[in-house]
């Protein structure tokens, strides 16, 4: 892989960050299923649990990632929840929340990569940014209704 650009040590680094937010993520859409006040829960179950599971299917893709160019899957976890209940509104603005930040970071590691030519990884790179933007369209949207 050529690193122009972006060193082999810090694209690793930026990917290991991602893998943290999607394994913060992941754990964030469980606590927010299980703090959802009961009047709200069932109306959001299956969003939380459709997001939930994305969430530990791009964690597994970035742990392949970082594996596959010779890294160790090493995340920083930080997390704090918050022990109080939530309506399902605050739920849908927490998770946009943590849906933009991971927009974001896709796009960061996108624009690095870019320069570099490694042909797989920009693929990657541009599948998360569309999904992660899909995900942030449909937030706004339930926010809006």
């Amino acid at each position: 892989m050529s690193t122009t650009g972006i060193s082999q040590e810090e694209l690793l680094q930026r990917l290991n960050g991602l893998l943290a937010e999607e394994m913060e993520a992941s754990i964030r859409y469980l606590h927010l299923s299980m703090t959802v006040e009961d009047n709200d829960r069932e109306k959001l179950s299956k969003m939380l649990q459709e997001n939930f599971d994305e969430t530990v299917e791009h964690a597994q893709m970035v742990g392949e990632m970082i594996t596959q160019m010779g890294g160790t899957p090493s995340p920083v976890i930080r997390l704090d929840l918050p022990p109080e209940r939530i309506s399902a509104s605050e739920a849908i603005q927490t998770a946009l929340i943590f849906e933009q930040a991971a927009l974001d970071a896709y796009r960061e590691l996108l624009e690095r990569v870019e320069v570099n030519g490694d042909a797989a990884l920009l693929e990657f790179a541009r599948a998360q940014v569309e999904l992660e933007s899909q995900h942030v369209r449909e937030l706004q949207v339930l926010l809006e209704n």
